[in-house]
């Protein structure tokens, strides 16, 4: 990666331990070169585990609520995957590191995929595979239909990060991901070679997200990144000085996201300049941020809070109180923001006001993020249930 980059320093205390960030999402995108396929999406899909390249968190589909479990299945113990779906099955690996295929009608087993070690990052669907990491160090693509394997790239850590992916000129996919390793890398889509890559000066845990030609993720090393996408050269950084473990969420040209310093960050993407800092009490933000087309941002802390906060000046509009902290990923469907506690309980609540729409007991901390989709509502918990839910009749 060149090192010709800008860096803008963010006057944050630094975090001295990097033990937090364990788990890392961070990347975000909306872009202005050749066409990016997840940028528009049906309602019935979920294709990758934020919605959009641009890591938004919105969904087009609704719900009428209260929801009805409609069918529930076993894995193993934990399941930190986000579910993804094709609009007909769910994909999800759990902690024994099964990666599985679910039928969106039942939930039974379309095919199954055992990895080296368990599945704590998101897949992502791109055409006619089903791509994620595992923490034995490896990505691995899979074919959809069949789950038969049709690649595999071994990096040199635990891969905990969800990938991305770039439609280039032609139709070629680009694969994003990044490793504990301290890298990011850019993989052919079609072989799994090696495009490009990215070192850091810690780990990458996150998700990287699309805007403006270019991407972007956050690291454990307390910068937020942006290259350029056709070569991985760096085009700038903005430092945070804290470890960044959750996703870059993007949109009208401004990144959004939560660090182990206790704050929620905005940055304009085209200066690298921070427009606005927001922090509520002395607790990390490890659950990545949604942001509607409305120009609200949604997202949790541990200290068993859920925000929402003006995409425009960072003014806190409402918070609502769990009972447990908020690390799953909030994600909005119609009138709902949907997300998970370690209390135990799914929540929905109104997004407009933070009222309370519905909730169900899974009994165990919920650390995964919504998969609106194929009908249902499908999320994954740490007692190795994987639940789906769909509006009462």
């Amino acid at each position: 990666m060149a090192a010709n980059g800008s860096a803008e320093r963010l006057a944050l205390p630094m975090a001295r331990g990097m033990f937090g960030c364990m788990k890392l999402t961070a990347l975000f995108v909306r872009i202005a070169l050749p066409l990016l396929p997840l940028s528009v999406r049906a309602a019935d899909e979920w294709r990758v585990w934020r919605g959009d390249s641009a890591m938004t968190g919105v969904s087009e589909a609704t719900f009428k609520f209260p929801l009805k479990l409609a069918w529930k299945f076993a894995a193993a113990r934990p399941v930190k995957a986000t579910a993804v779906s094709d609009g007909s099955f769910y994909f999800i690996g759990d902690g024994k590191g099964v990666f599985r295929s679910l039928k969106a009608a039942d939930g039974t087993v379309a095919w199954e995929f055992t990895a080296k070690d368990a599945i704590e990052g998101s897949a992502l669907l791109a055409g006619d595979l089903v791509i994620f990491g595992s923490l034995d160090g490896s990505v691995y693509a899979l074919e959809a239909a069949t789950g038969k394997e049709r690649w595999r790239f071994a990096t040199e850590g635990e891969v905990r990060s969800g990938p991305n992916v770039w439609m280039r000129e032609g139709g070629k996919p680009l694969v994003i991901v990044g490793s504990y390793d301290n890298k990011l890398y850019a993989l052919d889509g079609a072989t799994g070679a090696k495009v490009w890559v990215v070192e850091t000066g810690n780990y990458v845990n996150g998700s990287a997200s699309l805007t403006d030609g270019q991407l972007m993720f956050g690291g454990c090393d307390g910068y937020l990144y942006f290259v350029k996408l056709e070569d991985g050269s760096e085009t700038g950084k903005t430092e945070v000085n804290n470890p960044i473990s959750s996703t870059v969420a993007a949109r009208d040209g401004v990144a959004v996201f939560g660090h182990y310093g206790n704050e929620v960050v905005a940055v304009d993407a085209r200066t690298r300049v921070p427009k606005w800092t927001y922090k509520d009490r002395e607790f990390p933000f490890f659950s990545s941020p949604a942001i509607t087309a409305e120009g609200m941002v949604y997202v949790g802390d541990r200290g068993k809070r859920l925000h929402c906060l003006s995409l425009a000046d960072g003014e806190e509009k409402w918070s609502f109180r769990a009972k447990g902290r908020v690390d799953s990923s909030p994600v909005v469907a119609g009138e709902a923001v949907l997300f998970g506690s370690d209390d135990g309980f799914i929540y929905a609540v109104r997004a407009k006001d933070g009222e309370e729409l519905w909730k169900y007991e899974a009994g165990q901390p919920v650390q995964t993020s919504a998969c609106p989709a194929a009908g249902g509502l499908v999320m994954g918990a740490d007692d190795g249930v994987i639940y789906c839910f769909r509006g009462a009749e």
